[in-house]
């Protein structure tokens, strides 16, 4: 099971506004767990956030900016992938 934390906590022990967070919730680039009132943010999305604040306090990246930077680091990521994937298949056929 993950550990949650709320909306609110998270905020103040990252010094952010809550408005960033809903806004990228509302971008679809996180998520949160509801419960009565209350927001949760799971414990999987603190490295991915941390990111996202740097992007967006120290680099001055809007929203927009983020979910871009997102979709290539994916990208990346997907491509490292299939090029392990097809080193390993040219071993084989050495």
């Amino acid at each position: 099971m993950s550990t949650l934390i709320t909306l609110k906590e998270y905020c103040i022990q990252y010094d952010i506004e809550p408005a960033f967070l809903i806004e990228l919730e509302d971008s679809g680039i996180i998520y949160y767990q509801v419960a009565g009132e209350e927001k949760y943010i799971q414990e999987e999305q603190f490295e991915e956030l941390e990111r996202y604040i740097r992007f967006y306090y120290d680099l001055n990246i809007n929203i927009e900016g983020i979910d871009a930077i997102r979709h290539l680091l994916q990208r990346v990521h997907d491509m490292e992938r299939e090029i392990k994937s097809l080193r390993n298949q040219l071993r084989l056929h050495e």
